[in-house]
C-alpha cells in the first residue's frame, strides 16, 4: 500500500508503533517536490525553508521570512538520531522478529474453535504486524472480546481490544467541537448541512468488529519465551470460554 495511494504518506513514530523516535514523532513521504517544500515550511513556523537553506549556505544573516501560517513540528536532534538508527535495523532486526513471532501465533492458533479470522499476510498483502489482531467467532464462545481480554489480563498477558471507538461516536464529531470560536471546519463553507450531523450515523460492521477483536503483541524486543507464554495463556483462556 505504501506509495500506491494519494500524494503524501504519513507515518507515526509514537511509543507504540513499529519503532519510536524517543516517544513521539513522525514523518511524511512524497515524490512531489513542491509538496515536500510546503511540508518543510509547515513544520517550521511557516518559513520559506528553501530560501532559508540557501541563505545559511551563503552564511548570511537569517531574516524572518514567513510565507504561511505554520507550526513547530520539528523533531529534536536526539529524536532524529534514534529514528535514523531504528530505520537502519528495521529490515534486519525489527521486521524479521515480528514476522517470526506472527508465524508462531499462526501455527498455534490456526483452526482453534472460537477464532473466525487471523491476520492476513500474503505476497499481495504483506503484513508488517504492528499488532496481531484476532477476530473471534462469538457463536462458538460464551463471552465476547472484553471477556477474553479480562481473562488474559488476569493471566498477566498484555493485550488490547479495539483501543478507539468508531470515529463517529467521538464527542468531537457528535458535538462538532472544532478549532477556535468558528469551530472550524464544522461551520465552514466546506461542510454542507448534510455533513454536519453524526447523530444518525451507524457503521454496524465496525461496531461488530469492536466486540469481536483481540489484539496480541509481538514486540521485537520480546523473545520466543514471551510469545510461547502468550500462546499458552490465550489458548487456555479461549478453551475455557468455548461452548461445549
Amino acid at each position: 500500500m505504501v506509495g500506491t495511494i494519494g500524494d503524501v504518506g504519513c507515518f507515526s513514530f509514537c511509543q507504540s508503533k513499529h519503532f519510536t523516535t524517543g516517544g513521539e514523532g513522525g514523518m511524511v513521504l512524497t515524490n512531489d517536490e513542491n509538496i515536500g517544500w510546503e511540508a518543510r515550511s509547515f513544520r517550521d513556523h511557516g518559513y520559506d525553508v528553501k530560501k532559508r537553506m540557501n541563505m545559511l549556505a551563503l552564511e548570511e544573516k537569517l531574516p524572518y521570512i514567513h510565507t504561511r501560517v505554520g507550526f513547530n513540528y520539528r523533531m529534536t536532534e536526539m529524536q532524529s538520531m534514534i529514528g535514523i538508527n531504528e530505520m537502519k535495523r528495521f529490515d534486519s532486526w525489527n521486521l524479521p522478529r515480528r514476522l517470526q513471532y506472527a508465524k508462531m501465533y499462526d501455527k498455534a492458533f490456526q483452526g482453534l474453535k472460537g477464532i473466525a479470522k487471523l491476520p492476513v499476510n500474503t505476497a499481495e498483502r504483506q503484513n508488517s504486524y504492528w499488532w496481531y489482531p484476532i477476530t473471534l467467532n462469538l457463536d462458538e464462545l460464551t463471552t465476547d472480546a472484553q471477556g477474553i481480554l479480562h481473562a488474559l489480563h488476569e493471566e498477566k498477558i498484555p493485550c488490547y481490544g479495539i483501543q478507539w471507538p468508531e470515529a463517529y461516536e467521538e464527542r468531537a464529531y457528535k458535538e462538532l467541537n472544532g478549532f477556535g470560536t468558528a469551530q472550524f471546519p464544522f461551520h465552514s463553507k466546506e461542510y454542507t448541512a448534510q455533513g454536519l450531523s453524526y447523530e444518525q450515523v451507524l457503521c454496524p460492521v465496525a461496531k461488530s468488529l469492536r466486540a469481536r477483536t483481540v489484539n496480541l503483541f509481538l514486540h521485537p524486543t520480546w523473545d520466543e519465551v514471551h510469545i510461547r507464554r502468550v500462546i499458552e495463556a490465550f489458548t487456555a483462556v479461549l478453551s475455557a470460554h468455548t461452548k461445549a
